[in-house]
Order: structure tokens, then C-alpha cells, then sequence
């Protein structure tokens, strides 16, 4: 989805000591080629995002790894999956440019974050066993990623186990859209055996449609859907204001659902004029 200007929510000063102890403020940076077919927003994007990821390694002590989708989606995918680990509650952009290394341009973003390290808790079972998206009337819309602009866009998920779902759309930018459940369709259980469509062919009647675009000013854009599956009803980021959501904010929440309770998966897209 296209996703607007990027603000980042700082969060009010803690209240708790015990909370304050588990805060750690950390200096990371990250870098990333800017290549012939990158864009300097996707430099940036995937820069900011490595300094998110290596200041919750730091913190943490450990090395986070995420399930490995196409078109560089990885970078997020590690970030979510760290949130069982840590996550940044602020941070503070310290430096943002560019240098040139030999033939290469090189974008590099250096951070200040404070960090809330988390205790090492495992994930439980459930799982989501099929996450597509597609081309709304494609016969193949499993295997459909990269869409022309305008295009409808359907999302399929299925679960192993009784469960609510949340999709999300994740922009190069970091910034964050929430897209299921919203102020028209209202989360529901789903069931096991049932494939989860949104929208479905009812909420296309209603007017409901998917339609996906480049960011503005590019002539292609790389994005990401989130697709999350909660055990209990959760209303993820109910206080927050549309255009004005990071990626930051949706891992701090994330963090607060016992990990037991909860999966997650990405599904990478592109969208070319």
C-alpha cells in the first residue's frame, strides 16, 4: 500500500524503575548499496532499517534471523521477528547521507536507541500454514509479486489453529498502514479450516478494493504485508493516527503480546508503473 509521511511516535518518559532498568541506550549504523535498479528512498529505508536491527542485537546480545522473503522483505522480517527479543521504544536519527566507496554509492544512517530488552520467551504453535497475495481474477494469484500501479490486490491467509488475524501493509519507508481488521470490518475469529480472503467477494460489494501504487515520485516501489495471527482478540495500534505509524511502533506492540499467543509472517510484493 502506499503509506504516507513518516513520524516517528515517541513514546512518554517511563514511569517504572524496574522498566527503566530494562532500557538500554544504544548507537548503531546501518548501510545499504545504492545500486542502479535502488532508489535513494529503498537506500535509506534499508539502511535505517539495519541500524533498528543491529541496535536490538546489541542490546540483546544475540543474532535475530527472520524467515527470508524476496526483494530484500528480509530486513523487516528480521525486525518483526526481534521483537520477541527487544525493541526500540525511541530513537533518535543521528546522521543520514551518502558516500562514495570505489564505484559505489553507499547510503548510511547512524542511530540513537533506547532499547527495552526483553526476557528470551518461546513461540508456541500456532503457525500460519498460507499467506499469498495477488491480483484480484488472477488464476495464479499465489505466485503474483510484482503488480502494475492500480492494480487490485487480494490477501489469502490460512492458520493451524483457531485464531484472529491482523494484515498490515509495511512500506520501503518503514512506515506502517493497517489494513485488517479497520473502522468497516471488525476482527473476527477465523477458523482452521477456513482460508482467510480479504476482501472478500461481500466486502468488494460493498465498495471495498485494494488498490496498489507506487510511492510518490518513483516509478516502482517495494513493499511489504504483514500478516499476524492472535490467539486472544488484540486491537493493535487502535491509538494511532493513519500516515503517522513506523515500523517501530507496530514491533513495540507486537512485544507486548506473550509470544506464545502470536505468529507472524511477510509476504513481499512490487508495484512498476
Amino acid at each position: 500500500m502506499r503509506i504516507l509521511v513518516l513520524s516517528l511516535f515517541l513514546y512518554g518518559s517511563l514511569s517504572f524503575a524496574a522498566e527503566k532498568r530494562d532500557i538500554q541506550i544504544i548507537e548503531s549504523a546501518g548501510e545499504a548499496v545504492l545500486g542502479e535498479d535502488t532508489t535513494p528512498a529503498q537506500a535509506r529505508a534499508l539502511a535505517l532499517n539495519n541500524a533498528r536491527r543491529s541496535a536490538i542485537e546489541q542490546a540483546s546480545g544475540a543474532i535475530v534471523h527472520g524467515s527470508t522473503v524476496v526483494y530484500n522483505f528480509q530486513l523487516i522480517s528480521d525486525l518483526i521477528a526481534s521483537s520477541s527479543r527487544g525493541v526500540i521504544v525511541q530513537e533518535e536519527i543521528l546522521s543520514d547521507d551518502t558516500r562514495k566507496e570505489g564505484k559505489e554509492i553507499i547510503y548510511a544512517v547512524k542511530i540513537r536507541a533506547q532499547v527495552k530488552t526483553l526476557e528470551n520467551r518461546e513461540k508456541g504453535n500456532l503457525k500460519i500454514v498460507k499467506a499469498t497475495v495477488g491480483r484480484y481474477g488472477s488464476a495464479s494469484a499465489g505466485a503474483t509479486t510484482v503488480f502494475q500501479e492500480n492494480d487490485e490486490m487480494q490477501i489469502r491467509a490460512k492458520v493451524n489453529a483457531d485464531a484472529y488475524i491482523h494484515i498490515f501493509g509495511i512500506g520501503q519507508n518503514g512506515m506502517v498502514a493497517r489494513i485488517y481488521p479497520n473502522e468497516y470490518f471488525k476482527g473476527e475469529m477465523v477458523s482452521s479450516q477456513t482460508e482467510f480472503i480479504f476482501p472478500n467477494e461481500r466486502q468488494r460489494e460493498l465498495g471495498l478494493k485494494l488498490k496498489v501504487r507506487t510511492p510518490a515520485g518513483l516509478s516502482r516501489g517495494i513493499e511489504t504485508v504483514l500478516i499476524a495471527a492472535t490467539k486472544e482478540k488484540v486491537d493493535f495500534l487502535s491509538d494511532k493516527t493513519g500516515g503517522e505509524i513506523t515500523v517501530t511502533d507496530l514491533m513495540k506492540e507486537l512485544s507486548d503480546v506473550e509470544p506464545s499467543l502470536w505468529t507472524e509472517t511477510t509476504v513481499g510484493y512490487e508495484v512498476r508503473k
